[in-house]
């Protein structure tokens, strides 16, 4: 049985520039589906995003040079908290606010309104969070260089279980 706490999200980067403590990261993002019209398709059409620079510590136990290909893991369990903020806290005063809303008696249209401030509110209280010396402290947020990568492997954004 694998083990859920050791679970990470892998993705290849390239190393872009090193200084003494400070590595810079490209990595490509995974293309979305053209098939759909959702607004990640849309979005990813309408400006250049195909690469994302991070800036990491400089491992110790690695030596790097630009050019070279590493895999970037990000804890599982960190990106569904994540997903999970993000997602429900914006829903649920959405919700929240429409439900509050309707019981006080408001009519539809004014439901509405109220609803979209709801989704505000979840937006402002979701970046003040986020923004908060406890998140930002937390290493569990930032992506950490796993390992060095052949440069015969393929980019990809795979699971594995370590």
């Amino acid at each position: 049985m694998s083990n859920v706490k050791n679970s990470m999200i892998e993705q290849v980067a390239h190393v872009f520039a090193i200084d003494k403590t400070t590595v810079w990261i490209d990595t490509l993002r995974v293309a979305t589906c053209d098939s759909c019209t959702c607004g990640q398709r849309l979005l990813n059409q309408s400006k250049n995003t195909a690469r994302s620079r991070i800036e990491l510590p400089v491992p110790q136990d690695m030596i790097l040079n630009v050019g070279d290909e590493v895999v970037l893991g990000i804890p599982q369990k960190a990106f569904i908290k994540a997903s999970l903020l993000t997602f429900a806290m914006t829903l649920l005063t959405l919700l929240a606010s429409a439900s509050i809303a309707r019981w006080v008696g408001f009519s539809e249209p004014l439901t509405v309104v109220a609803a979209l401030l709801g989704l505000g509110l979840g937006l402002l209280l979701l970046r003040w969070f986020s923004q908060t010396e406890a998140v930002l402290s937390s290493s569990q947020w930032q992506p950490m260089i796993l390992r060095q990568q052949s440069m015969d492997q393929g980019q990809k954004l795979h699971f594995t279980s370590e």
